[in-house]
């Protein structure tokens, strides 16, 4: 039933949301994405050779630091009119946000395995779409990465080119959201 579906979405997001940063990591975070070829959504892993050469930079610099490679994963949802152009959805996955070198503090850091919610709730609602068989065109763009002060970090005062054109300056690292919705939201526009 409609209420089933509903349900099994909510607890998807709700069940991601809850993993602790060691055991969902970007790896395991997409691969629970790849089983929802299963249910009949188109998936597709953009690993880092693809995320750079596109020209994500902006969330690629964010996921640098960390030695969890950033992805991108792309879920479409085709249940309309093959001529409708889809409704676009973007989530932030940053499955752990230390905030980088702008380091938070401890106790602002303690529930930072949760940056990703927004990712999960694209997901449900995809699970939840696909599995009702919804007549509508949905995509989810996803943006897995893990912010981490590594020696491969993005710096405060870095200037990184984003995929519409735009140089960007990071004075603080702690803002990774922005950076990596800005090229996956002109991405999802460009794309389509």
């Amino acid at each position: 039933s409609k209420n089933d579906a509903l349900a099994e979405g909510v607890f998807f997001s709700r069940d991601l949301v809850n993993l602790p940063a060691n055991v969902l990591n970007t790896e395991k975070f997409g691969n629970e994405l790849k089983k929802f070829r299963k249910i009949g959504v188109k998936v597709r892993v953009l690993n880092e050779k693809d995320i750079k050469a596109i020209g994500m930079n902006l969330l690629f610099s964010v996921g640098k630091g960390s030695k969890n490679p950033s992805k991108v994963l792309v879920l479409e949802w085709k249940g309309g009119n093959r001529n409708t152009k889809p409704t676009a959805l973007v989530g932030k996955g940053v499955v752990f946000d230390s905030g980088g070198l702008s380091l938070k503090s401890s106790s602002g850091m303690i529930d930072m395995a949760m940056d990703m919610a927004g990712a999960a709730v694209v997901a449900g609602v995809i699970k939840s779409v696909a599995l009702s068989n919804l007549k509508v065109n949905l995509v989810g763009l996803i943006g897995l990465v893990e912010n981490m002060p590594g020696p491969d970090s993005m710096r405060p005062g870095d200037v990184i080119k984003s995929l519409k054109g735009d140089l960007v300056q990071v004075n603080n690292t702690d803002a990774e959201g922005r950076l990596l919705l800005g090229d996956l939201l002109w991405y999802a526009q460009q794309k389509f």
